[in-house]
């Protein structure tokens, strides 16, 4: 019986660190420009993660119909850790675009993601 008791409580406190491990990485919550939406060509692009993200360790990469887009700069909010703000270097012409991010929260764990907007002529 005691190890019967052993073997559930170890099984137990696995499913539950397993479970917390999930919910420890940045997930993007929402985008502006927002997923498969049409805008005006923004100035910025502004990601907002489940949880606060380390700039110097995350990177976004911007294309236009496959191409490269250069990027200014990669910054958090100052008083909001969980958005992240991308700069161009130049402004967006109209076109298809592909947002790619690899996050490195702030507890250190890696998520990554992809997502696709259009600027309107």
């Amino acid at each position: 019986m005691l190890i019967k008791k052993a073997l559930t409580t170890a099984a137990l406190l696995s499913t539950l660190l397993a479970a917390s491990s999930v919910f420890a990485h940045a997930h993007l919550k929402s985008a502006t420009p927002a997923a498969d939406s049409t805008a005006v060509a923004p100035k910025e692009l502004r990601l907002v993660f489940s949880e606060g993200v380390e700039a110097t360790f995350t990177k976004v990469s911007l294309s236009k119909d496959g191409a490269a887009v250069a990027i200014k700069s990669i910054a958090t909010e100052s008083a909001d850790k969980k958005t992240l703000i991308v700069t161009p270097a130049a402004p967006l012409a109209a076109g298809n675009y592909k947002v790619e991010w690899h996050a490195v929260s702030v507890d250190t764990h890696k998520s990554e993601g992809n997502y696709s907007f259009k600027v309107g002529q």
